[in-house]
């Protein structure tokens, strides 16, 4: 399987510990590009996740980060994660 997730920053992202994330799905079919919001673990390194996913990650703008990422799904976090959407990129703005 094969994912993709927008950060403003990928030094933003948590390796070797479950933390929320919004993916979406880059599988072939129906359901291609459908968004959820999971609890997994990430490693920048996909030989030290062993059975996990491949992880793409782009800035908010959609600039593919070279480096490939290794995701781990351990579970759904829900459909509403608290907080401000691209609360980030609001502060820049302001």
């Amino acid at each position: 399987m094969e994912y993709v997730t927008f950060t403003p920053d990928i030094k933003d992202l948590v390796e070797n510990q479950e933390t929320a994330l919004t993916i979406k799905d880059l599988t072939p079919g129906r359901h291609k590009y459908g968004a959820r919001i999971v609890k997994a673990i990430l490693s920048s390194d996909p030989k030290r996740l062993p059975g996990g996913d491949i992880l793409h990650v782009r800035s908010w703008t959609g600039v593919l980060y070279p480096q490939t990422w290794a995701i781990k799904i351990t579970g759904d976090a829900g459909e509403i994660e608290v907080g401000t959407p691209h609360s980030e990129t609001i502060k820049a703005q302001r």
